[in-house]
């Protein structure tokens, strides 16, 4: 089962309580490391555990609460990117700033910053303990352990394997990049706490609504797009789904054939002469920049569009210095994206210099 949405007033009582959930995160975790951090409840989703998984789009540090009383054995989990667990654990611990900086490069967590992030997550349980008490009844919440989980992979199994229900949320701490967290409970606890039931579903585009196993065939509205004659082909190298739409979108409207290539693989200059080449630059990948250099440095006839998630003068420049052809934040309007899109078929590949 893939991820779905819920059906409009199926969880009314989810929601509300979910959102005060989300609300209190930044309450709670702000006083105590000293930070404000800002915290915008998003869509909820009807998922499994694999496909939760494989939406990733990099490791999350992972905070699991043990709900007891009249829902023994069932969990709360929390999930923040790991830049995010790496920052809120070193300004409690009174790290200096630029070594915060230096270990949010990482993809992993020290046991330091690790140790820390489990006093975080025992204050944060107990902060949601309260609002489940008030809203539940007979409920209480506590930390139980922490880990990791990676794109694909809950090595340790901690999202269990039951149904779930997924609420999103964006988080900016301080003046750290505005990240994406999300809270996870088993669908049949969710149940209980909407004291309704929760149906997925999917919009068919035309105001109504059918159930989420049904196939949508025109999931980005392409059909109300003229298809442009093909004058080029686009590779792709996305990492953040909410990318894909736009991007098909553009490509169909000015006349690009899209290759996606997957979140892990590496481009190969060799193989992408005479193409557009898209760069998705969530934060932390600024790996992606050396893509881009290598793959100028090979071809003058690959063109490299970089679409720059929290774009920052720093990583701005970053770009430009990797010889980048197009440079563009995200989120961005689609006929923006379009249109320079169009502009770098208009201008035809340099040539490239005979071998000697």
């Amino acid at each position: 089962m893939a991820a779905s949405t819920i059906k409009q007033g199926t969880a009314r009582e989810l929601q509300r309580l979910f959102a005060i959930l989300i609300n209190s995160i930044g309450e709670t975790l702000g006083s105590l490391i000293g930070r404000e951090i800002v915290v915008r409840p998003g869509e909820a989703q009807v998922s499994d555990v694999e496909s939760l998984l494989a939406s990733l789009p990099r490791p999350y540090a992972i905070a699991r609460g043990a709900l007891d009383k009249g829902f023994a054995g069932k969990n709360l989990c929390a999930l923040f990117e790991i830049q995010d667990a790496i920052a809120m654990a070193g300004l409690l611990m009174m790290t200096p700033d630029d070594i915060i900086a230096e270990r949010r490069k990482a993809d992993t967590m020290g046991s330091e910053d690790d140790e820390a992030f489990g006093e975080l997550g025992n204050v944060l349980f107990s902060g949601f303990g309260n609002v489940l008490r008030d809203a539940v009844g007979n409920i209480d919440v506590r930390m139980h352990d922490r880990g990791v989980v990676q794109p694909g992979n809950d090595e340790k199994g901690m999202l269990g394997s039951e149904p779930v229900i997924v609420f999103g949320f964006r988080m900016k701490i301080g003046e750290y990049p505005e990240s994406i967290g999300q809270l996870v409970v088993d669908r049949s606890t969710a149940e209980a706490w909407n004291k309704a039931p929760i149906e997925p579903v999917v919009d068919d585009g035309s105001g109504g609504a059918r159930p989420a196993t049904q196939f949508r065939a025109d999931e980005d509205g392409l059909e109300g797009i003229p298809a442009a004659p093909i004058r080029g082909v686009l590779a792709s190298f996305v990492m953040q789904p909410e990318v894909l739409r736009p991007l098909r979108r553009s490509c169909r409207r000015v006349g690009l054939e899209l290759r996606r290539h997957g979140r892990g693989e590496i481009p190969n200059p060799a193989a992408h002469r005479n193409e557009i080449v898209l760069l998705d630059v969530p934060p932390g990948e600024d790996r992606r920049f050396d893509w881009c250099r290598r793959i100028k440095e090979l071809s003058n006839t690959t063109k490299v569009v970089l679409l720059i998630h929290h774009p920052s003068r720093q990583r701005v420049t970053q770009a430009f210095l990797s010889r980048a052809d197009a440079i563009l934040g995200f989120p961005c309007q689609e006929m923006e994206l379009s249109q320079k899109l169009n502009s770098m078929l208009a201008d035809p590949p340099a040539e490239e210099p005979p071998k000697a």
